[in-house]
């Protein structure tokens, strides 16, 4: 059976996070973002992606606000 194109896949295709789920979902989606913009793609993917980040990083900031204390409050 030959191979082609088709038999491989991308580190996006199949993740594998090792990491820590407290840190939210904006880290991976920072990634994405910096990914799609290094390597070139169009500029509608790109900005979809960073769409998507800035979601993700402003939910992530909701959730840690919620879950601070009044001193850390006082520092954001």
């Amino acid at each position: 059976m030959g191979q082609n194109s088709s038999s491989y896949y991308t580190e996006r295709d199949y993740p594998v996070y090792l990491r820590d789920e407290r840190e939210g979902r904006s880290p991976m989606k920072r990634k994405m973002y910096m990914e799609s913009k290094t390597t070139g793609q169009d500029s509608s993917k790109t900005i979809k992606e960073l769409e998507s980040y800035m979601q993700d990083l402003t939910s992530d900031m909701m959730d840690l606000l919620g879950k601070a204390s009044p001193e850390e409050k006082a520092i954001v």
